[in-house]
């Protein structure tokens, strides 16, 4: 009677581990599916004159395949290969019309370029077992570089790089009896894409030559300067120029320093009102640029007639030159 009352007991007991060890092998297959992911992929924003004449613009990003805790082999030698296809992008980034060329490399240094369909990552056996179960290796790093040359206007260009994960015979959690996966058999084919972007700025190279009215003994002896400010800005823009009133401002009108003293003077637009930095004293750009030809704002500057001859020295003022687009 001792013995069978032993037995019932034991029993009793086991029911509650085996319903505890299926809950576990239920909670594993949830929570350890082989994963692929991807980060990364957008470039620093730069102006469209370093798109066109450099120096490189430079990104990277990470493809990546990841399992559980525990990886295992079923039936079989357990592999993962990934194969990037760049060809399928184009390694073009676009907007409408406009393209930037850029490669794609294996190294940070961007010396090394990936071909078309290049298998980057191949693992098979214990090697990949290892790797996986260790949670490093699984990675793709790609590097991003622009190909110098391309005039285009401002605005976000994007691009798509693809990878093909294969992978077979990886279990993930518990192997059972005769190397059947009691957790989660991976057998298959994902496609991932990284979305390849750059946010191109528009930009302007202003030349402003210094205006040198010469000498003169009486302020009557300084004759009037006509010369002009060339621009190269992007392509597409267009935009307005503006001219500080200098650093001695005052009652209207720009003026030189020597010392304490002051010799008045100002810059005219072409239609002979004063060039200024606000609202319509601001001079339009003469057209739309194209991103390859100088573009120029005439104008002439004159010191003013109706003030007095200052003590004799040399006279100067700076005006900040500033385009708003």
């Amino acid at each position: 009677m001792k013995d069978f009352q032993f037995l019932q007991i034991v029993r009793r007991q086991c029911w509650p581990l085996l319903l505890g060890l299926v809950l576990a092998a239920a909670s594993t297959q949830a929570a350890n599916a082989c994963t692929a992911s991807e980060t990364g992929g957008t470039l620093t924003p730069a102006s469209s004159q370093r798109v066109s004449g450099g120096p490189t613009i430079t990104g990277s990003g990470t493809f990546a395949f990841n399992c559980g805790s525990t990886v295992l082999s079923v039936l079989g030698t357990p592999t993962l290969k990934a194969t990037l296809q760049p060809s399928v992008s184009g390694l073009t980034l676009k907007n409408g019309a406009n393209t930037i060329g850029y490669q794609i490399y294996s190294n940070a240094g961007v010396s090394t370029p990936y071909v078309g369909g290049a298998i980057v990552i191949n693992l098979s056996g214990t090697t990949l077992l290892g790797v996986l179960n260790a949670g490093v290796g699984n990675t793709l790093p790609i590097y991003i570089a622009t190909t110098p040359g391309a005039n285009v206007p401002a605005g976000t260009y994007t691009d798509t790089v693809q990878v093909t994960w294969e992978y077979h015979n990886i279990c993930e959690g518990l192997l059972g009896a005769l190397g059947i996966c009691v957790g989660v058999a991976n057998n298959g084919t994902t496609v991932r894409n990284m979305t390849i972007s750059l946010t191109v700025t528009n930009d302007c190279t202003i030349n402003a030559p210094a205006v040198n009215f010469g000498s003169a003994p009486l302020v009557s002896g300084f004759g009037t300067v006509s010369q002009s400010i060339s621009l190269l800005c992007s392509k597409g823009m267009t935009y307005t120029v503006g001219l500080s009133t200098g650093a001695y401002p005052a009652n209207g009108r720009r003026r030189m320093a020597s010392g304490a003293n002051r010799l008045e003077y100002d810059i005219f637009k072409t239609d002979s009102t004063v060039w200024g930095n606000i609202g319509s004293a601001r001079a339009n750009g003469p057209a739309m640029a194209d991103g390859v030809s100088l573009q120029t704002i005439g104008y002439t500057a004159r010191v003013y007639q109706d003030q007095a001859t200052p003590p004799v020295g040399s006279f100067a003022d700076s005006v900040v030159v500033d385009v708003s687009f």
